[in-house]
């Protein structure tokens, strides 16, 4: 489940993606609106605000126009006398020109002025200026406001992804670890739908109702393999029996083979139809039965060794350590005779190499061999094409797969085209 979720994007980043991402969005806004007040502050209309002002006291025409003494804009004309007592003293430093806040801030830190410094002859200047210090504060605490918004509406989103946490990614990780728990060997498994969020109930219950019908088709499945192996054991005891006879009677020797063969086939369809019947059991609990499988490979054996008629190949039979499994023997001769089949069917020269190691069957051909990627690829196209056509391809590879699932064996293939192929099951 840990693994599932690293590899996908779940929905709590996702919720949590777009309340970052809206914070982001405002914070970005606040920064442009701060800067945008801060941009007022040094703005050009104060210069020419102060310009103006100036231009308007030069034009009264008296000999000597006097500048406002009061007000924000206020002004001073400073001449070869000593600087007026209302006038901040660092105010006569400043050559002609205009300062804004910004160049003002190095003289001043209490109050903020924009400064408009015109000479006028004779060694005479005028002073303009404008107090923008209730603006500058106003300004200050906008921006604080702005800080104390963006710092709460981060706690608010951190709150709303806490809560998506808890009120979201627990409830599904809870349905997550019920539908985990569902054993496909236990039947009429139902989820609890016991959930607060409606959106989940209602998840359950569409489970539940998938459940159920998953549940009547594989048992109509069942039903139809298990009576579909009862009508076929019929016939195969019919032939069973002609064979049975047929030996009572002296027969020409040309006869002798298809005999045998007719014998060997009914033996192992009785095995396939004991196999099914089974695997179609619903309890899937197979008959307190042990086998040899030492005993059993050696029979095994001898059983395949017609196959090799005609090639130059040969069984070599290697350590066979003493082995007891439980399962019919019935079943483990589907297994393990497919796998000698298989070899068999496929070496046409050197040695089949048997061993029984350790719990494990390896059964090593000098066929040879295939590439493995190739043959999962052609095996796969001939079971969609024989599901396309209703075939039934390949039952002897199904038939093992399903036993090993049953007993918890494992079979493992690997192919060389220089060394053929081995096959090893584990039993233990």
């Amino acid at each position: 489940m840990n693994k599932r979720n690293r590899g996908m994007s779940s929905l709590q980043r996702k919720i949590s993606a777009v309340f970052v991402l809206f914070f982001l969005v405002m914070a970005l806004g606040l920064t442009v609106q701060g800067n945008l007040s801060q941009h007022l502050i040094v703005h050009p209309l104060w210069e020419e605000l102060l310009k103006s002002s100036t231009a308007q006291m030069l034009a009264d025409g008296r000999p000597a126009p006097k500048p406002p003494p009061t007000g924000l804009i206020r002004g001073w004309r400073l001449g070869s006398g000593p600087i007026p007592a209302d006038m901040p003293p660092y105010f006569a430093g400043l050559q002609p020109g205009y300062y804004d806040e910004e160049r003002m801030d190095s003289y001043e830190s209490d109050l903020s002025h924009a400064v408009l410094v015109t000479p006028v002859g004779d060694g005479e200047r005028i002073v303009m200026a404008v107090d923008i210090t209730d603006l500058e504060n106003y300004q200050n605490n906008m921006a604080l406001v702005s800080v104390l918004i963006a710092v709460l509406s981060g706690a608010m989103i951190a709150g709303s992804i806490a809560w998506v946490y808890r009120s979201l990614r627990r409830p599904m990780g809870v349905l997550a670890e019920r539908m985990e728990e569902l054993d496909p060997e236990q039947p009429s498994q139902r989820l609890a739908t016991d959930f607060a969020l409606s959106e989940l109930h209602d998840i359950a219950v569409i489970v539940n109702g998938h459940l159920e019908r998953v549940e009547r088709f594989i048992e109509r499945e069942r039903s139809l393999l298990d009576q579909a192996s009862h009508e076929f054991r019929t016939p195969i005891a019919v032939i069973a029996g002609a064979v049975d006879v047929l030996k009572l009677h002296e027969l020409p020797p040309a006869a002798e083979a298809p005999l045998a063969r007719i014998e060997s086939t009914a033996e192992n369809l009785t095995e396939i139809m004991a196999a099914l019947l089974f695997l179609s059991r619903e309890d899937g609990k197979a008959p307190l039965e042990t086998t040899r499988l030492d005993a059993l490979v050696l029979t095994l054996i001898d059983d395949h060794r017609h196959l090799l008629e005609g090639k130059d190949a040969h069984f070599v039979v290697g350590v066979l350590e003493p082995l007891t499994v439980n399962c019919p023997e019935a079943i483990v001769r589907i297994v393990v005779g497919n796998l000698l089949r298989n070899s068999a069917e496929n070496s046409y020269q050197g040695a089949i190499h048997v061993r029984l190691v350790g719990g494990r069957l390896s059964i090593q051909d000098s066929g040879a061999g295939f590439d493995t990627v190739a043959a999962a690829r052609r095996y796969t196209q001939a079971l969609r094409k024989s599901a396309k056509q209703g075939g039934g391809q390949g039952l002897g590879l199904f038939l093992t797969r399903r036993v090993c699932e049953r007993f918890g064996w494992t079979l493992t293939i690997s192919s060389n085209p220089a060394h053929g192929t081995l096959a090893e099951m584990t039993f233990i």
